[in-house]
């Protein structure tokens, strides 16, 4: 290794070297996109949470005649029953994915 890279040029005028000067540049360029990934996931998760709480907001309604009509007397194996039990499974399937994908990334987020 050569002895003059390490010391300051008379020409440039800098008294911090080349060398530290562009470790420097890409350690902060990593740590912007270290923190514009971090954002972006971040925002991804709160639309994916949104829309969550939409779907739940417009089948309440539904939901709240489902268990007046089975209450009333309808029967379980009613279509409008089954579509309405199923889509609610399905929503609450992806709703615990969807935490403990939130979960799992806080974890890895904590062990840095």
């Amino acid at each position: 290794m050569r002895s003059d890279v390490f010391r300051p040029r008379a020409s440039s005028g800098h008294p911090i070297p080349e060398v530290v000067l562009r470790t420097r540049r890409s350690v902060m360029e990593a740590a912007y996109n270290l923190q514009e990934q971090r954002t972006r996931k971040r925002r991804h998760a709160g639309i994916a949470l949104l829309a969550m709480a939409v779907l739940i907001v417009l089948l309440a309604p539904p939901l709240m005649s489902t268990v007046n009509d089975l209450s009333t007397g309808e029967h379980f194996f009613d279509l409008p029953v089954m579509v309405l039990t199923l889509f609610l499974v399905l929503l609450s399937a992806v709703f615990a994915i969807l935490l403990l994908t939130l979960r799992e990334r806080g974890a890895r987020g904590d062990q840095r």
